[in-house]
């Protein structure tokens, strides 16, 4: 069995399917995408691929508002929906989250992986990670 591909696992192409549902990601994509819009907009968007009820996309939005992730506000008698955070904040923070967990379940275990897997990056990367790290973990805006 070979290592991973570092790049892929750096960025992999719809990465949120893995920590939400893939309407759930669909519908945050679409989010990110236009930075606001009403369950409708959603619907509309997601119907040019396939045909979802009008309620299941409002209830996708309830939760994701429930998790933390949209925001919203009355615009008349309808929602405004907003991403509480761009796709890179919902990453990093994501990743902070992940790591913490891995290093709190365990310990010096996670954090000796961690470490080999640095090994593998090229210095000029790891450079870039110290920096971020030192950062925080938050990306560029």
């Amino acid at each position: 069995m070979g290592k991973p591909d570092l790049r892929r696992l750096r960025r992999p192409e719809k990465a949120e399917e893995k920590f939400l549902g893939p309407l759930e990601a669909d519908v945050m994509d679409r989010l990110w995408r236009r930075r606001s819009a009403t369950v409708r907009d959603i619907v509309e968007d997601l119907g040019r691929s396939r045909e979802l009820a009008y309620t299941t996309v409002m209830t996708i939005m309830v939760r994701l508002h429930d998790k933390g992730l949209l925001e919203r506000v009355r615009d008349g008698k309808t929602y405004v929906y907003r991403p509480a955070f761009t796709r890179e904040q919902h990453r990093a923070r994501l990743s902070r989250d992940l790591a913490r967990g891995l290093v709190a379940e365990f310990g010096d275990a996670a954090l000796a992986a961690f470490t080999a897997e640095l090994d593998t990056v090229d210095a000029s990367h790891r450079a870039t990670l110290r920096k971020l790290a030192q950062r925080g973990g938050r990306g560029a805006r």
